[in-house]
């Protein structure tokens, strides 16, 4: 199709499917914008067409787990109130909201070095008190001869 050879009458014809095409286009955007609003601010909707010019605002605030110590708190208490019986991990899983996998991890790295953590078997573990004291004993006891050596 050569450009010189056009008719007037092919020419509207033209103009007349880009308008369509446009307008088209426009409602796909706007589908897209109001499909934008209905999900969660920062989630992108999947699809083929992403628009590359669109801001995704972030949320503001921590994300979660993101606070220190949340989780390691989380976990001694729900520890004392199951008792001397101890909480397996899927157990502590279920009542934390938690994934099975990141608390396996958690006693594998954290919990070896929390004081007062005993593990009782595969999965199965408790808080005592009293291995908290111990601990603290022995840091003063520490303490003390370093400063007595010191002097």
């Amino acid at each position: 199709m050569r450009l010189k050879q056009l008719t007037s009458a092919e020419v509207k014809e033209l103009a007349k499917l880009v308008q369509e095409k446009e307008a088209l286009q426009e409602k796909v955007s706007e589908i897209e914008r109001k499909i934008q609003t209905l999900w969660k601010v920062g989630i992108k909707v999947p699809g083929k067409r992403a628009a590359k010019s669109q801001v995704i605002e972030k949320r503001r605030g921590p994300e979660k787990g993101s606070i220190p110590g949340r989780l390691k708190s989380s976990i001694i208490e729900a520890l004392r109130s199951s008792g001397s019986k101890g909480l397996t991990v899927k157990e502590l899983s279920k009542k934390l909201g938690v994934k099975v996998n990141n608390l396996y991890c958690w006693f594998y790295t954290t919990g070896k070095k929390t004081p007062g953590i005993i593990k009782l078997g595969k999965g199965l573990y408790r808080f005592e008190e009293s291995e908290l004291k111990k601990d603290k004993s022995i840091e003063k006891s520490l303490d003390n001869e370093q400063i007595k050596e010191a002097d």
